[in-house]
């Protein structure tokens, strides 16, 4: 039976981590021998591993390029004996990659972003290349971060691209949520993920200090992050607090989902945005910002574009959505069938054949 060793900094809310949650429980049961090495233990993805046979390890919550860390994932590599190591987010990217390397473990890389969260150089960065180099396989989930790696690897380094998954069935299957923030018919517009720079969530919040009707609509921003203070005073500044609530991030989240008119998400950057993904097999209406990885997913009969950084064309774009929406729904709707055919099996499958031909010493075109 394969034995394969994933590594991960936490299992908490973020897109890398339900994907390889997800991919963990789907290879247990095709019986791989799945484990999974992170740093501590809690995590709202964890749920989603509770009755599998996947085994879980915790390493010590040692951020960063820590040598305790990479001590601790050596000897779990040499007690395990695993027959390949797959590696999730640039800091196990760069210190179990480095053990897998040290151990002549084959070791798989994945990319969850694409070139721009890498140009400003640091040396998490630098490192993590010089790892890459020398992995077997460097896996992406886009064709933005795969065009990252194509002029750094060795020609002879295995690259594949395996979009993420998407569990459409329990998506719809989750009832709508009834807000308790709306008043007098308010329309929803949903933003969710981390607050950060990458996801440009104040470009969002300009837009809506442009609309002369913003009384008659919800802006509903869901996560955490450095930002959240900055967010919190821009929308004193602006003068929008009647028309923003912002909560933690929530694990299911789909509910919101069900009852909100639109999902806005003005990204610089991404890789596949599962956020907008979920949104998709919804059949929510989406507005995005114009950048590769939003094309790669969707077209203009599935979604309204936006330029990025330009807060008065997403104002125009969310007033054009509530105008009609008869159009958002055809939109809608056109979105949901790409999303049907995402399936972890087909996810799984695909990984399969990547580390077949990493066994075989074989590049896959």
């Amino acid at each position: 039976m394969p034995k394969i060793l994933h590594l991960i900094p936490t299992l908490e809310g973020g897109g890398a981590e339900r994907q390889l949650a997800m991919l963990a429980v789907e290879q247990a049961a095709r019986g791989w021998d799945v484990h999974i090495a992170l740093r501590r233990g809690h995590g709202v993805h964890a749920q989603l591993l509770r009755n599998s046979r996947v085994e879980i390890h915790l390493l010590g919550d040692l951020k960063s390029i820590n040598p305790l860390l990479f001590l601790r994932i050596s000897a779990l590599m040499n007690r395990l004996r695993p027959d390949l190591v797959q590696t999730w987010l640039p800091q196990m990217d760069v210190t179990g990659g480095a053990a897998a390397l040290c151990n002549a473990v084959p070791l798989v890389l994945t990319e969850r972003a694409s070139k721009l969260a890498f140009d400003s150089f640091s040396l998490m960065t630098w490192l993590r290349r010089q790892v890459g180099r020398r992995a077997k396989a460097v896996v992406a989930n886009s064709a933005t971060g795969a065009s990252y790696w194509k002029s750094v690897l060795p020609k002879n380094t295995i690259q594949k691209t395996i979009h993420n998954a998407v569990d459409v069935a329990a998506i719809q299957n989750v009832a709508p949520v009834s807000s308790e923030f709306t008043q007098n018919d308010q329309k929803v517009i949903l933003v969710v993920g981390r607050l950060s720079h990458q996801k440009a969530v104040k470009i969002v919040l300009k837009a809506i200090s442009h609309l002369i009707d913003r009384e008659g609509i919800l802006v509903l921003i869901i996560g955490d992050g450095p930002l959240r203070v900055e967010l919190e005073g821009l929308i004193e500044t602006l003068k929008i607090r009647e028309s923003v609530v912002m909560l933690p991030f929530q694990s299911i989240w789909w509910g919101w989902l069900k009852s909100a008119d639109a999902l806005v998400s003005m990204s610089r950057y991404e890789g596949n945005p599962n956020v907008v993904l979920e949104a998709m097999a919804a059949g929510c209406p989406l507005i995005v910002s114009d950048i590769p990885e939003h094309r790669e997913i969707l077209t203009d009969a599935s979604a309204s574009f936006v330029p990025g950084e330009n807060s008065v064309e997403l104002a125009v774009a969310i007033e054009k959505l509530f105008a009609d929406p008869d159009s958002a729904r055809r939109k809608s709707e056109s979105a949901k069938k790409y999303v049907d055919r995402l399936t972890i099996q087909r996810a799984a499958d695909a990984y399969e054949e990547v580390y077949a031909s990493v066994s075989r010493g074989k590049e896959m075109l």
